[in-house]
């Protein structure tokens, strides 16, 4: 009788994956150029900056136990501004982004996203925006395939020269598959 267990205990189903918490964090560095317009009396500026990663090679998702299998989003996920000073205010903000190949130059980029309301703007009392409804996409792209290559691109326009990095904070929880030494029959 024990001889006719053993095979059906051996195909017993194992949970072979687990679920890690972790949160992206990815810088995005923004140059500005100052827009020439005689029409207006004060200083304008365009700025755009772009970065480019890989979920398994993202910070504190290397630490993940295995081959990543699945992202869900978490909530929270913020852009974050730490160089406006006082009078400074971005007055438009867009962000794109797309997915390639790992190793890729070409992206298949996804229609642009306005970040802030008419007549909002970005100052020094208010420099992080709350991105998780626009991040949705994003995350389910990376759950279809997580050795995606994900590219963000953020631009827009200001009263003062935005030349330092945006920070994008990105909570999520990633499903890795279980290294594991042992086998069955």
């Amino acid at each position: 009788m024990g001889i006719l267990l053993i095979p059906l205990l051996a195909c017993e189903d194992v949970n072979e994956s687990t679920e890690t918490s972790a949160e992206l964090d990815v810088p995005i560095p923004l140059e500005a150029v100052m827009i020439e317009s005689a029409a207006s009396p004060m200083d304008l500026y365009s700025f755009d900056g772009s970065a480019a990663f890989c979920l398994g090679n993202k910070d504190n998702v290397k630490d993940c136990p295995g081959m990543i299998m699945g992202v869900v989003p978490g909530s929270g996920a913020k852009l974050h501004f730490d160089g406006i000073g006082e009078f400074e205010e971005i007055h438009s903000l867009a962000l794109e982004w797309g997915y390639g190949k790992f190793g890729s130059t070409e992206f298949e980029m996804q229609p642009s996203v306005d970040l802030l309301k008419d007549g909002e703007v970005l100052t020094s009392s208010n420099i992080t925006i709350d991105i998780d409804e626009v991040l949705v996409p994003v995350i389910q792209e990376m759950d279809s395939n997580p050795r995606i290559f994900v590219f963000i691109r953020l631009s827009g326009w200001s009263n003062f020269d935005v030349s330092f990095d945006a920070r994008m904070k990105v909570p999520i929880v990633v499903e890795s598959e279980e290294l594991s030494p042992r086998f069955t029959l």
